[in-house]
Parts: structure tokens; sequence; C-alpha cells
């Protein structure tokens, strides 16, 4: 009888990062039973779907307490559902206000936890780490220096590389007649709805190069010419889009990570609900939000945040990088070796079968 592993994915790039995990385990055994939280990619790979996560992808303090009756809702569906499908383990992917609640239930229940890429609590809430004290939690990080923070709060993590080092290798650039700068307005309907009108009016600063705007395919064409008109929409992979722009604007997120990997200078911006933000910054601790820039522990990409996201302030910020675009690459070239060349997806996917077999299951 095939192991059951339960999986909870909240947004885009998570699903993309677990799909490759389970690809890795499929490699290992075909006869997993999975089913969970999730979208189409996670369908196509043999997940059951219980919901999908586009309807339950937004960020900030705001906008989740607008839907918060949603996410209960979701909440009381889940568990319902872990308790009548009874998983050997539950994987739970990012997704950090809702996954870290989980899982302290999932503790109480018993059930096992494996979290790829847990939560960033080292930037805003050290505290909430006791929420992954259970006994049979499994931490698989990302980033090179999380296992340290969990250790210093008595818990054991393993560092299993960055995925995007192995999914960006065989990266082909996006080709355009003439130099063009990447837009990418983030991949929720209200991050492009804050951030698209601000970086469309960048092209009458920079005649000598086109815009291109990044569509993510499950937001509606309309939105993007509606807040963007006449710019060009793009639909390819973000690593191939960048990988062929001269610069990049980018909304603060995996692209940003994606950028510096395929050594595309850009800038960083967010811009968002205002109080979201006002209680953001209350709880955060670190002193980027990009994560080339927290990984390099340098200001290497310029970031723009809230009112300092203006087109004056973008444009400066983007004739910055384009003039010093030789030298940002350099700094860039630390990455792969500080985040290694391990493939992630297939770490992860041994750990979780390592998992089992200290527990004797294996099926």
């Amino acid at each position: 009888m095939g192991l059951r592993l339960y999986w909870v994915v909240g947004e885009l790039s998570g699903e993309q990062h677990a799909v490759r995990v389970i690809q890795a385990l499929h490699r290992y055994r075909p006869d997993w039973a999975m089913r969970g939280l999730g979208g189409n990619l996670m369908q196509q790979v043999g997940v059951s779907l219980l919901a999908h996560w586009q309807d339950y992808a937004v960020v900030g303090f705001v906008e989740v307490v607008r839907k918060l009756p949603h996410f209960i809702r979701l909440m009381q569906k889940i568990k319902k559902d872990i308790l009548a499908w009874r998983p050997d383990r539950v994987i739970l992917v990012d997704y950090p206000g809702f996954n870290l609640r989980l899982a302290q239930w999932l503790g109480r229940q018993g059930i096992p936890i494996t979290y790829f890429i847990p939560p960033q609590l080292w930037a805003w809430a050290p505290g909430r780490v006791r929420r992954l004290r259970q006994p049979d939690t499994q931490i698989l990080c990302i980033l090179p220096f999380e296992p340290k923070f969990y250790a210093s709060y008595g818990l054991k993590a393993l560092y299993v590389g960055h995925p995007l080092v192995t999914a960006l290798k065989d990266t082909t650039p996006y080709s355009h007649p003439r130099p063009y700068i990447a837009l990418l307005p983030g991949s929720r309907a209200h991050e492009v709805r804050h951030m698209l009108p601000v970086m469309a009016q960048l092209p009458s600063y920079f005649p000598e190069f086109d815009f291109l705007v990044s569509r993510v395919s499950h937001l509606p064409r309309e939105l993007y010419e509606r807040l963007a008109p006449g710019l060009t929409l793009v639909e390819v992979s973000a690593p191939a889009f960048l990988m062929g722009a001269t610069a990049a604007v980018i909304t603060s997120g995996t692209a940003t990570l994606e950028a510096a990997l395929v050594g595309t200078p850009a800038v960083i911006g967010y811009k968002g609900n205002p109080l979201s933000y006002h209680i953001a910054r209350r709880l955060v601790r670190v002193h980027f939000i990009g994560l080339p820039n927290l990984i390099l522990n340098e200001a290497v990409f310029p970031e723009l945040i809230q009112k300092e996201f203006t087109p004056e302030k973008v444009a400066t910020a983007l004739r910055t990088v384009l003039s010093q675009r030789t030298a940002i690459q350099a700094k860039l070239a630390e990455l792969p070796r500080l985040l290694g060349e391990q493939d992630a997806a297939t770490q992860a996917a041994e750990a979780i079968l390592q998992a089992f077999s200290a527990k004797g299951k294996t099926g």
C-alpha cells in the first residue's frame, strides 16, 4: 500500500517548488497517494485537490483580516479532511500565516509534519518558532543561514539547497528585437494593482529601451491592459524573461532571487496597504526585504518601499543600476557559492523518505 502525503501550498512559487519535490519522490517510488491544498501544476503530477490556492493567495495583515472568515473556513475544511483521510505525513510549503497555525494543530493530533520552505521567522517573529516544537516535525530550509537560527531555539533543521539553483540551470533567455527592461508586478492581483501603474510610467524616462510586462496566467489579461495600456505583455517563465533583460523592476518576492541568479540587475519595490505596511515595519527585524540583499547582506539591488515607490525614484534607481551593471553582476556571482549546488528537490525528497525510514514505515 502506498504512503499518503497531504500537501498544503498557498501560492504559485510554493506550488512550483512543491511540484519538483513531488516529481523527485515519484522517481524513488511510484505509489504515493497525495492530496491537499494546491494548484493546477500539482494536480498534473497526481495530487488530488481539496481546494485551489488561487482562492486564498493574499499577502498583508489588512488583506488577511478582510478575508479572515474565508481562511477560518479553509482551516476547518483542511483539518476535517486530514482527520478523514489520515495521511502518513503532512507537507507544509511556505504560506506561513496559515501553515504555522496548522502545524501547531497537527502536532497536537500527533500527525508527522515536514515543513519545506519554513517561515522566515528570523525576520519578523522569532517567538513563533514554538509552533514548530512538535515531536515529529521535520524542517527543510532553503536559505543557508536558517538551520543555525532554528538550532538556537533547540530545533533541528536541514539545509537542502535553494530550489532555484537547479531550476535555472537550463534557462534560455527570452528573445526580443530591442534591449528591454523587464517589469514584474507580482503574482497576486492586489500586488499588480498597486505596482503596475507606477511601473507603467517608466518608459518615458528611458526611450532607448522597450518596457515589457510579465503576465502570470492565473490573472486576467484585462487587469494588465487597464493598468498599463500600450505596454507589451509577455507570458513566459520569469527566469527566461529576466535573463533576456538588460535590467528589471520587480515586486519583492521570489523573482528578485531569480533575477540575481541569472545575473540581471534589478530595482526591488513593494507598495501595498499602508496599515499592513505599518504593522509589518514594527515586526520586521532585518534591514532588507529582497532575498538577494538578505543573502549577500548588502543592498546590491536598490529597494523602494511604499511612498518611496514612485516613478521618479524608480527611474533614478534604475539609472543607477544600469550604470553599475557590471559591478552588480560581479557581486551576484557570489550567490551560487553561498547557496550551494545541490538539487533542493532531490534533497528534500530524500529527507522525506528518510523520515519514513526512521519510523520504520516505508510501505
